[in-house]
């Protein structure tokens, strides 16, 4: 942390919001400048996002802080819909790759970028929570700072073309109905593995066709309107997940989990208690867990 003077860029986020402010600028203006000034930011420091940058900057104001508490950091990777206790398949809101499952559904992606090949370290949200519970109650009385990973990546890998066969397999036995009624079909997502032939795909898809939609429509005074919205939206959509996956899809790293190891092999010792608070990704099924828990637990709770 001898990079990063937390103070210090709390200070630069007020100074930027003060000085829009002082420019009069409008709601939607300071939005857009304050999120861009925080992925700078986070890239300066090596992270890909403000998401990540400001997970740091907890973890670092926790360590400075605390004193003599036992304190026990948890990172979990991606967490999805639980696959157990209390509800399979519930989840709230829409969390990172259900993105795609939700805009695959309603026919809004019918091609993505990515590599399949690329480990996919999802964990479900009663693991964590049960990995929680486990090292509360194993360093309530220990003065220490202990950070935990948990995740799958490293004791039951899965790849993005598991998600990808478990979506095409799920929605072809469970077709998606339109808005008319109609039955949508179901084809496979195509994926692109190089963002640059991604980004290519999208101004010749979407962009360029944009433009002349929009010039016809000023010429037609409004007659392309609607059909315009739609593309538009479509478009808006597809860049806000590229911006949104670019910083995951491609990196093909593995969590060591050591320390959640070593808590799982102490709780095997008693074995009513490791079955209660289960972490161990080793005991999912994947392709079970996709097709018959988490994208219908998607479609259930967060499809809208």
């Amino acid at each position: 942390d001898s990079y990063l003077d937390i103070e210090a860029e709390l200070s630069l986020a007020d100074k930027k919001k003060r000085e829009l402010r002082a420019e009069d600028a409008t709601e939607e203006a300071e939005k857009l400048a304050m999120k861009e000034l925080g992925i700078n930011r986070a890239k300066l420091f090596g992270w890909p996002n403000t998401y990540v940058l400001t997970k740091a900057m907890g973890e670092m104001l926790l360590g400075h802080s605390r004193g003599d508490l036992p304190m026990v950091i948890l990172r979990p990777t991606i967490i999805t819909s639980v696959q157990s206790d209390p509800l399979p398949g519930w989840i709230e809101g829409t969390r990172t790759i259900d993105s795609v499952i939700i805009g695959y559904a309603k026919g809004k992606i019918t091609c993505f970028f990515g590599d399949l090949d690329v480990i996919m370290d999802v964990v479900p949200g009663d693991m964590v929570v049960n990995a929680m519970m486990a090292t509360m109650a194993a360093h309530s009385k220990q003065q220490t700072e202990f950070t935990y990973h948990i995740g799958s990546s490293v004791r039951n890998p899965v790849t993005y073309a598991t998600l990808e066969h478990c979506g095409f397999r799920y929605f072809l036995a469970n077709p998606r109905v339109g808005r008319d009624g109609s039955v949508m079909p179901t084809k496979r997502l195509s994926f692109i593995e190089s963002m640059v032939l991604f980004r290519v795909f999208m101004t010749l898809r979407y962009k360029l066709p944009l433009e002349v939609m929009h010039l016809v429509n000023l010429l037609s005074c409004g007659r392309l309107a609607r059909g315009y919205n739609e593309l538009n939206r479509k478009y808006k959509f597809m860049m806000y997940l590229v911006d949104l996956y670019k910083p995951y899809v491609y990196f093909d790293g593995r969590f060591d989990d050591l320390n959640m190891e070593r808590l799982r092999m102490a709780m095997k010792r008693d074995d009513a208690e490791a079955k209660m608070f289960d972490f161990d990704p080793k005991h999912i099924d994947w392709e079970d867990y996709f097709s018959s828990i988490h994208i219908p637990g998607v479609m259930k709770y967060a499809f809208k």
